[in-house]
């Protein structure tokens, strides 16, 4: 009689194990994703701002037009969408120019399209400023 009672319990149980695996698959597979195109995202937008600033030119100063133009040219040669790159020139605290990239990065999802979700997004952002030396 008790076998008639756990029949089918097996099969919870390794329905159960299943689901679990499939969601650590998920974490570490689009996790993986997610952490490669921070990383992608953080490196281009530092270079892209420090390349900006090394448009100075000690005869015609800054120009924050070339500097932004050089920003998205470098994001774009790493193979960042140019709507995916925001420039923005500021004044740094030693009144200075800085540059302030932002990158979004967007990666096609693996085990995270099972719960309708089809693509990771990222941001980071980069900032460089401009040093006068004597």
């Amino acid at each position: 009689m008790n076998d008639q009672r756990d029949r089918g319990a097996l099969g919870i149980a390794l329905a159960l194990v299943v689901v679990v695996a499939l969601g650590g698959a998920g974490l570490v597979v689009d996790g993986g994703r997610a952490m490669a195109a921070r990383r992608h995202a953080a490196g281009t937008a530092e270079a892209a701002a420090r390349s900006a600033v090394t448009r100075l030119s000690l005869r015609t100063g800054f120009d924050a037009d070339v500097a932004e133009a050089t920003a998205r040219s470098f994001a774009e040669r790493a193979g960042v969408a140019p709507a995916d790159v925001d420039v923005d020139i500021v004044t740094g605290p030693t009144g200075t120019p800085q540059v302030n990239v932002t990158i979004i990065e967007r990666r096609t999802a693996v085990f995270l399209a099972l719960a309708s979700v089809d693509e990771i997004t990222v941001r980071a952002s980069g900032s460089a400023i401009v040093v006068w030396s004597s």
